[in-house]
């Protein structure tokens, strides 16, 4: 059967594919897939230690965000096919990784399809033995001195089936998730051979049929199944249904979110005061400003940008009387930022929402000075999400605002 060996002790095995955490693939093509999670600690970069864990660099840290939740997507869906997932349980548990604010803990397991419920954790190294039953006494009775128990596991719904020698500290689970199955083992020894790595691959292969009642397996331990042409074809086909499958659902998914984004950032040009601030927050973030809602009204963002700070004021027709009044509407809005930051603030008229229209006409007619003041429109905030302009908030700090507001004395 289709074999893929992910960060696998020896990758140079006949009849297998080498597949690495770090570089997401697609399993649509295999029946069997070992994953060796201790691997995460070489394949990344790491940068130091915290509070006694290693922790990986800033930039392979969000490499990792990004792989686990792709691999745990792509488990799910390998499960779903009715695959076998075996996994070499580590001999340790935590790493760090950086966020932006702090280096926070992750479960070196987090792909691993409902993990939560397998508590692991670190043992001296140690032999094991097997007290379940067939299929698996018969093959931990050929192999296992090939493996060493470094973790003790705590199954919340899988069965043990193997435990540390000398004590009750279950070392292997199996748990089956339809239509699909999870082998969790010890650790390969390091000192396994090329050979010995050869022959428990295809004995994991050949318990694989078993578990899943292949009626082809032989009567011993090791022996792969026999697969026909026939057979061969109809698996590639399978895999190929399954890709085109998902790349549908991809697209379904890819056509629900724009569809969701039209709604919402569309609130720019068509939604009330507090969807259009919603909607504003939303894009100033995605272009890379610190953004965060303003104090003493509902109208009001201030977000940093290249060390300036930019208070985003929300017009509405009452503040539009004259051009007096748009300038100390401006001026008390962007004041309490200027006062809670102790610097200097620049205000943004900001003219957006269902009643933009009328607003920017009699914005247009009342001020007079218009040519000092930074002015924003709801449509000018979207085109720029759209296009992920990401020069915009340059274009649009850039411009002169004689309101700039002094921090308190």
């Amino acid at each position: 059967m289709p074999i893929g060996l992910i960060d696998f002790p020896n990758t140079r095995l006949q009849g297998v594919s080498p597949l690495s955490f770090a570089e997401p693939a697609s399993l649509n093509e295999f029946d069997l897939v070992i994953w060796r999670p201790a691997a995460i600690a070489n394949v990344y970069s790491r940068d130091h230690s915290f509070e006694g864990t290693p922790v990986l660099d800033v930039r392979d840290s969000q490499r990792v965000f990004s792989h686990i939740r792709y691999w745990r997507t792509e488990f799910e869906e390998f499960l779903g096919r009715g695959g076998t997932l075996v996994m070499l349980a580590p001999g340790f548990t935590k790493m760090g990784l950086h966020t932006v604010q702090d280096v926070v803990p992750f479960d070196v397991i987090e792909a691993l399809p409902g993990y939560r419920s397998l508590g692991h954790q670190a043992c001296e190294p140690s032999a094991l033995r097997c007290d379940a039953g067939e299929p698996f006494r018969q093959f931990f009775d050929a192999f296992s001195e090939q493996f060493v128990a470094c973790a003790t596991l705590t199954p919340g719904e899988a069965q043990a089936i193997a435990s540390v020698s000398d004590s009750d500290g279950v070392c292997a689970v199996y748990e089956y998730h339809h239509p699909g199955r999870i082998l969790v083992i010890p650790e390969l020894r390091e000192t396994a051979s090329p050979a010995a790595l050869a022959t428990i691959v295809d004995a994991l292969d050949d318990l694989s049929a078993r578990l899943r009642l292949d009626a082809r397996v032989s009567g011993y331990v090791g022996a792969r199944p026999v697969v026909t042409e026939r057979e061969r074809a109809l698996r590639q086909q399978l895999a190929q249904t399954s890709q085109e499958r998902r790349e549908l659902q991809s697209r379904e998914a890819a056509l629900l979110k724009e569809i969701s984004d039209i709604a919402f950032f569309g609130q720019l040009e068509h939604g009330d005061r507090v969807g259009v601030i919603n909607a504003a927050l939303q894009v100033l973030h995605a272009l890379g400003a610190y953004v965060q809602h303003g104090i003493g009204s509902t109208g009001t963002l201030v977000f940093e940008h290249l060390g300036h700070a930019c208070v985003l004021v929300l017009l509405e027709e009452a503040d539009l009387t004259s051009a007096k009044e748009i300038t100390e509407t401006l001026s008390e809005r962007a004041q309490p930022w200027a006062n809670e930051l102790n610097r200097e603030v620049a205000p943004i008229a900001f003219i957006a929402g269902a009643n933009a229209e009328n607003i920017m006409r009699l914005a247009t007619a009342k001020s007079t000075n218009a040519a000092v003041i930074s002015w924003l429109t709801g449509a000018t905030l979207q085109i720029a999400y759209k296009e992920r302009n990401f020069d915009f908030l340059d274009e649009v700090r850039e411009q002169d605002a004689a309101l700039t507001h002094p921090a308190r004395p």
